[in-house]
């Protein structure tokens, strides 16, 4: 007589299945439970499985923190996109122990990029944290005399590690950067490639845009980089020429969406009627994407019509079965006005009733922080 032998059940298979099917905020919480799960939790390959199981990229809201009279808050303000209302709830930073304060660095794919406060370089920490689990993590010590940007690059499509891109001093010229790299798979910070040369050009690199696996900066004159943290190469792209007679380019807003890479530039108000412009596929230059003229938006809405100035924070790029479906965020004192960009019709207004702003605080696209609640946990 012959048995069938049943095939033996691998427990961690069994149990990485069933967490794999848990929300983040119950998975996070199961780390605590016992050594075991915490491992299977832990382990780079479930992080991975579990980001592509549950996949969320697209831009929940954006973070904006208060600043008044030099003195920084920890609690978050969180304007959220249509549909996104519980994204980040009630968000704060005071769940990282600084007494320095926690001001936000960079953003990139639901992970925020902080650092301390009010103090000189030797003494200031860096965090990568997410606000929504409370959950940070402590970067080593960056021994340099002078950090000119950090930023965070993160694809959770293609890998479960994030890596950190600091531009830094170079102990050749004071013309000369250097960029080094850490990651938590290497938990040390390593230079990436030879000090290169930003000549006097102001190169916004504490503004870095993560875009198709690779950062983007830009400058106030002709050059802008682009570097891939994965091959860690590092080269140049082409910028739209200076207005004649301008020796200085005025950035009014740089960022992302879907995979877009986007560059506004205006010389006089904003009100007048600008260009958002969008880098081609190959890099060999940008071109006009959207003529806006905000007289329009004006007539709709009295807030645009009665200030004096007004700021981009943040553009969506947003197509719904082939019908340009993207906006804009702009800010006027103590309001958002979001607004359709195919026909610049007022899309949104969330006024002091839905998010408490704070009389006097003003915002513009270099303090706003875009968020996508991904499921990743550190």
């Amino acid at each position: 007589m012959s048995y069938s032998k049943t095939p033996k059940l691998n427990n961690n298979d069994v149990m990485s299945d069933i967490l794999l099917r848990l929300p983040l905020k119950d998975l996070v919480g199961c780390k605590c439970v016992c050594k075991w799960w915490n491992s299977l939790i832990s382990d780079p390959v479930f992080k991975l499985n579990y980001s592509q199981r549950n996949p969320q990229y697209n831009v929940s809201g954006f973070f904006l923190q208060k600043f008044l009279f030099l003195e920084l808050h920890s609690k978050l303000l969180f304007f959220p996109c249509e549909g996104q209302i519980n994204a980040a709830p009630k968000p704060s930073l005071s769940f990282i122990e600084d007494d320095k304060g926690v001001r936000i660095q960079h953003a990139c794919n639901g992970l925020l990029l902080c650092s301390s406060f009010r103090c000189g370089e030797e003494d200031r920490k860096y965090y990568v944290c997410k606000p929504t689990t409370k959950q940070y993590f402590i970067l080593p010590n960056i021994e340099f005399r002078t950090v000119f940007g950090i930023n965070i690059a993160y694809d959770p499509n293609r890998s479960p590690h994030y890596k950190i891109v600091c531009i830094c001093d170079s102990y050749l010229t004071k013309n000369h950067r250097q960029i080094k790299i850490c990651s938590p798979v290497t938990g040390s910070w390593k230079p990436s490639g030879k000090p290169f040369i930003v000549s006097d050009e102001d190169m916004l690199f504490n503004r870095g845009v993560f875009c198709n696996g690779a950062l983007h900066w830009v400058g106030k004159g002709n050059l802008a980089l682009r570097f891939d943290p994965e091959i860690e190469v590092l080269v140049t792209m082409p910028m739209p020429p200076i207005e004649e007679e301008l020796t200085e380019r005025k950035v009014r807003y740089f960022g992302e969406s879907g995979g877009h890479l986007l560059l506004i530039e205006a010389y006089g108000p904003l009100t007048a009627g600008f260009d958002i412009m969008e880098m081609k596929a190959d890099y060999s230059g940008w071109f006009i994407k959207y003529h806006l003229n905000l007289g329009g938006v004006a007539m709709q809405c009295q807030a645009v019509e009665r200030a004096n100035r007004l700021s981009i924070l943040h553009i969506v790029y947003h197509h719904v079965e082939d019908v340009d479906e993207s906006f804009m965020v702009i800010h006027v004192p103590g309001e958002f006005v979001s607004f359709k960009l195919r026909n610049c019709s007022l899309m949104d207004l969330r006024s002091n009733n839905h998010v408490d702003l704070g009389l006097g605080l003003w915002y513009s696209w270099d303090g706003v922080y875009p968020y996508s609640n991904t499921n990743f946990y550190l």
